[in-house]
């Protein structure tokens, strides 16, 4: 896989880097969006969605998917990285915000709809419970020509081991792996069977689907899957894509698709959740597709993860960032196996770092996963935005200027001062009362002598 600048792992923190530009290119560019059923929708969903969410110039032909990386999948351009012991700084960043009562994401099935999973990495295979093959190759699903695959799973669910600090964000998790794409097969990459490997991880149970790959059609069979694997509780995570800041060109005809072009699934948002890459500083990757379909952001800029040799590279891309969710997710069911899909999506969209606000380019900001994993879903930030699972629009969102004014009220006074000023007012009106007496007989005498000296 091409396109991650390689560096060394003496700063763990996040830190500011070069992204890789993309140079690979996906299917043919979508036109417009076909409208969901009103039918088991979500709450308000923000302003209705068009193409024009994005830029880009629509061409016509068939439709396709590939890989949502930096690159023609490629594997054998990479170095692995020099120090194999350090552990990659998502999964650092990951394990210090979550806490020790977390778990491992233990049982929860996890799909992998992607190149398939190096089998002889045992690391990522170990977890592996069942899989399907749509590529024709073979049936084997436990196969990655690409190696794509391979790294997303290993954020997922890599197993620890002492020969590398590679280990996934939900190690407890059963890895469902559904090859379907690839640069490197003959079979696959295209709406039909990305549909039939949903449906698939549906029927299998499993909890969580994760979908490093996109296409630039609307296409109805994928979206009835999408919605079936929402309608039965289980969350698709998708990569936003990786044409933020470049064309989309698809080398089997040139044909340009332009800056930020429409990308499905991710397009099909509030059904799933669409993720964009995170930089090491906490920014938005340059590269990272916008749109009203943006949920939230997670580390994808030069993330660590394994390779078919079972070593630990470096790259870049939404494709990496997705699966950072996914473990997360699993995390969160297997704590809280009774919350609807709903809730899950919920949960990580409001304890994002937006603090309740959307943008097209952070959604509702980065995904922390110690607020998702100490989360009530009864006290939740309210979204306010243009985004999926808004509860109203940005202006609806409530107003406050700081610390509330009280009114000002004196303390009240003791017992014994009350006591002392009413009879201070007793005394003092008993007073006016006698002078008011003695003043009116003084009058009522001097009249009565006065009146005795007339004539």
């Amino acid at each position: 896989m091409a396109g991650g600048e390689m560096t060394g792992w003496s700063a763990r923190g996040r830190r500011v880097g070069t992204p890789a530009r993309a140079v690979g290119a996906f299917a043919l560019a979508a036109t417009s969006m076909f409208g969901f059923p009103q039918a088991g929708a979500p709450p308000w969903t923000g302003l209705a969605r068009t193409s024009a969410a994005r830029t880009g110039v629509a061409s016509g032909g068939g439709g396709g998917t590939t890989p949502a990386d930096n690159s023609q999948c490629t594997k054998n351009d990479s170095k692995p990285e020099p120090d194999q012991s350090a552990t990659p700084w998502e999964v650092s960043y990951a394990n210090a915000q979550a806490s020790t009562q977390s778990g491992n994401g233990s049982g929860v099935k996890v799909a992998i709809i992607d190149t398939g999973v190096a089998g002889g990495v045992n690391q990522v295979s170990k977890p592996v419970v069942g899989g399907q093959d749509l590529t024709g190759g073979g049936g084997q699903y436990k196969a990655d020509v690409d190696g794509h695959g391979t790294f997303v799973a290993s954020i997922i669910a890599a197993q620890q081991t002492g020969r590398n600090g590679m280990v996934g964000l939900a190690p407890g998790a059963k890895l469902l792996i559904y090859r379907e794409a690839g640069c490197n097969v003959s079979g696959g990459n295209d709406e039909k069977s990305m549909a039939q490997a949903i449906d698939a991880a549906v029927a299998a149970h499993a909890k969580v689907i994760n979908i490093s790959q996109e296409g630039y059609d609307p296409d109805d069979t994928l979206k009835n899957a999408v919605m079936n694997a929402y309608q039965n509780n289980v969350l698709i995570v998708a990569a936003a894509g990786n044409f933020g800041n470049s064309d989309a060109i698809d080398p089997r005809d040139n044909s340009d698709h332009g800056i930020n072009p429409m990308l499905y699934p991710a397009a099909y948002a509030p059904y799933l959740i669409t993720v964009g890459a995170a930089t090491r500083d906490g920014g938005v990757a340059d590269f990272s597709e916008t749109g009203a379909d943006i949920g939230i952001t997670a580390p994808g800029e030069k993330v660590g993860g394994l390779f078919p040799d079972g070593k630990i590279h470096l790259d870049s891309g939404t494709s990496f960032a997705a699966p950072y969710v996914a473990g997360l997710a699993a995390l969160l069911i297997a704590k809280h196996p009774d919350w609807p899909v709903s809730t899950v999506m919920r949960v990580l969209e409001s304890t994002a770092n937006g603090n309740g606000s959307w943008n097209k380019s952070s959604g509702w900001g980065e995904v922390d996963a110690s607020a998702a994993l100490t989360a009530d879903p009864a006290h939740l930030t309210k979204l306010y935005g243009a985004g999926p699972n808004a509860d109203g629009p940005a202006q609806a969102k409530p107003v406050t200027h700081g610390i509330p004014m009280l009114p000002i009220v004196d303390a009240a006074p003791p017992q014994m001062a009350v006591d002392q000023r009413k009879g201070a007012y007793i005394a003092l009106g008993s007073a006016l009362l006698i002078a008011v007496v003695l003043v009116a007989g003084t009058v009522v005498a001097r009249d009565a002598r006065r009146r005795r000296m007339l004539p």
